[in-house]
């Protein structure tokens, strides 16, 4: 059975004419082995994700890839009776060519890290090559619950976008990355942190029409009342740290100190909260904006810590941005704005809201697979559980009288 996998998987990564599961970079491109998770031209991504399915549909035939199994965290050049296992499942998900497979042994070495790393990378885990928890449940991932994810994210892509639009910024949720797309191709790149469960950041599309400078923060009643008023009853100085200024319902300013702050409750707070800029500003040095029933933005953050995590569904519902002085360059591009005028315009401290003479769409979207430029697979953590939902309205009976619907909105 295994030599029937290995034959398989061999024909998905040799033939000239197919995309294999997972392109294995050349030696000096180890480093940056699966960096690059561009989702391609946006009218073929149907079309990718379905050689693909059929391709994991060959695996599953020909019985799917090896179990690993549980253990403690497998590290560099460590000894571990895994690691023959861990080789072959690597080898049929295309993570390592023939060529490179090591003669079996137990060592951890170079050639097999730098296999992992890119397993990793594409599967939206952190590519430091430890075999931990986390890349042993996704390297246990069945061919069927794949294939299944797929069918999932195919149908997302069938109806949630318009292939005829060639100008956009897409994010993709699952994958904390957002692109801006110029004729059908991707022009620019950035990290982002999305909604955590509890806020989830919503799928729709809308039109991004404002790029604003120093940007001040009212925040949300909910915030204010829910998580900055204890910190307000506490201590006081929250107003000078944070940069806030208080207003009551009638938009009139109010000292903080004239404030019985002890008489106040969460469900009556009858304030709102507004956060002028600056460094510690919630919203950053720039903020991007484009209408949306959730009142959803992206935009900058002063916690840049937060990006060096793997998983970063974060934020109660918002895109925080990891360079968005850069996206705000690509989007100002056509108004002849350079870097300097953009670094400039923030140092200035004003706000400042520029609009843009073409609004550019924005899609949000919930990827939990995308085949990126080079034909490589991409998995990603089903963060909000909404995979589930897709799946069994795939798997319902075909119903005639609605054939014309998309099987579900997100």
């Amino acid at each position: 059975m295994f030599k029937q996998l290995i034959t398989v998987a061999a024909s998905l990564i040799l033939l000239p004419w197919q995309a294999p599961l997972c392109a294995v970079p050349d030696a000096e491109d180890k480093a940056a082995a699966g960096a690059v998770t561009a989702i391609g031209a946006l009218g073929s991504q149907d079309q990718r994700l379905e050689a693909q399915l059929q391709r994991h549909r060959a695996l599953a035939d020909a019985g799917g890839w090896p179990e690993v199994p549980d253990g403690p965290t497998i590290r560099p050049d460590a000894e571990d009776p895994r690691l023959a296992t861990l080789t072959r499942r690597l080898l049929v998900s295309g993570d390592i060519s023939d060529a490179d497979m090591p003669v079996a042994t137990s060592e951890y070495n170079e050639t097999l890290q730098n296999a992992v790393r890119r397993f990793q990378a594409r599967h939206g885990l952190e590519a430091d090559a430890l075999v931990g928890r986390a890349t042993l449940r996704a390297l246990n991932v069945t061919v069927q619950q794949r294939i299944d994810q797929i069918r999932v994210n195919l149908e997302r892509v069938r109806w949630h976008l318009d292939a005829e639009i060639n100008d956009l910024i897409l994010v993709n949720i699952p994958a904390y990355r957002a692109h801006v797309i110029r004729d059908g191709e991707i022009i620019w790149t950035t990290n982002v942190i999305v909604g955590d469960p509890e806020n989830k950041t919503p799928v729709f599309h809308s039109v991004l029409k404002n790029v604003v400078f120093n940007p001040t923060w009212t925040v949300p009643h909910s915030i204010a009342s829910e998580e900055l008023l204890p910190k307000i009853k506490q201590d006081l100085s929250f107003f000078r740290r944070g940069n806030y200024d208080l207003f009551d319902r009638a938009g009139n300013p109010v000292d903080p100190s004239s404030v019985d702050w002890s008489a106040i409750e969460q469900r009556t707070f009858p304030f709102t909260l507004v956060q002028q800029p600056g460094p510690v500003n919630q919203l950053g040095q720039v903020k991007f904006m484009f209408p949306n029933e959730y009142s959803v933005c992206m935009h900058d953050t002063p916690a840049k810590s937060l990006f060096d995590k793997a998983a970063r569904a974060l934020s109660h519902g918002c895109i925080r941005v990891d360079e968005p002085l850069g996206l705000a360059e690509v989007l100002l591009g056509s108004e002849k704005w350079s870097r300097e005028q953009v670094d400039s315009q923030v140092k200035s401290k004003a706000t400042r809201t520029v609009v843009l003479p073409e609004p550019l769409p924005i899609h949000v979207v919930y990827w939990t697979a995308e085949v990126d430029d080079l034909g490589v697979m991409h998995f990603y953590d089903d963060i909000y559980e909404w995979d589930a939902t897709v799946l069994e309205r795939l798997d319902k009976p075909f119903q005639s009288d609605h054939h014309d619907q998309p099987a579900a909105s997100y």
